[in-house]
């Protein structure tokens, strides 16, 4: 979900963060999040012919997922560890946003269009995804209207969002840094800083800054 460019969660995902923490889920557990992700309950019989149609892919830290530049209308659900899209403006590599586990990501540029994906996908850590071809995906969607009314909850929950992250992603540097502490510590915990500063906006030093400032002060409280 890059301004409704790529389809991406943000840090200001609403999932159960319970269950994002685990890298051991079993398929209950999974299911579970796919569906709170985006409020929709699926039935077991759909969510197992789902996930029986997609294979695993594990990324170590810093592989690509999705290169920018290249075609790739693969779908893609997040089981563990954290996503980061990234652009290039002009020399310089910036982070746009973070996925975390229940994510389905999509670049939209090459599922919808067949064009080269914007945005690059890559690992922030070790990642498991789960892969589906899109004719896979146009399948299910044909044959099951359940199916359906889940991809396009999904894409509603996204759209909010994208929405809510300029709510929860906004004002000075501090407040930015705060928030992201509130709605998404486990990023401020897994995600090399370097990273963090370009989604932030600020210098990889500003930001060691604002670290020590709030142990400081959590320390004092």
């Amino acid at each position: 979900m890059f301004e409704i460019v790529e389809n991406f969660a943000y840090v200001c995902g609403y999932g159960p963060r319970g269950l994002r923490d685990n890298p051991g889920m079993n398929n209950a557990e999974f299911k579970k999040l796919i569906c709170t992700e985006c409020r929709f309950e699926m039935s077991d019989e759909l969510f197992e012919r789902f996930i029986g149609c997609m294979e695993e892919v594990n990324l170590k830290n810093k592989e690509v997922l999705i290169p920018y530049g290249k075609l790739d209308t693969n779908v893609y659900i997040h089981k563990s560890g954290i996503l980061r899209a990234c652009y290039f403006d002009g020399e310089n590599e910036k982070t746009y946003g973070f996925a975390t586990p229940g994510t389905v990501t999509i670049s939209w540029h090459s599922y919808f269009m067949r064009r080269p994906a914007s945005f690059q996908i890559e690992a922030c850590c070790e990642t498991e995804v789960l892969k589906m071809p899109q004719r896979k995906l146009d399948e299910l969607v044909k044959s099951s209207h359940e199916f359906a009314q889940w991809l396009l909850a999904i894409q509603q929950a996204q759209l909010y969002s994208n929405e809510f992250k300029h709510v929860a992603i906004s004002g000075q540097a501090k407040e930015r840094f705060l928030s992201l502490i509130k709605n998404r510590p486990e990023i401020m915990a897994k995600v090399p800083s370097q990273v963090i500063a370009s989604y932030l906006g600020i210098t990889p030093t500003y930001l060691c800054r604002l670290k020590k400032s709030f142990k400081e002060k959590t320390k004092i409280s």
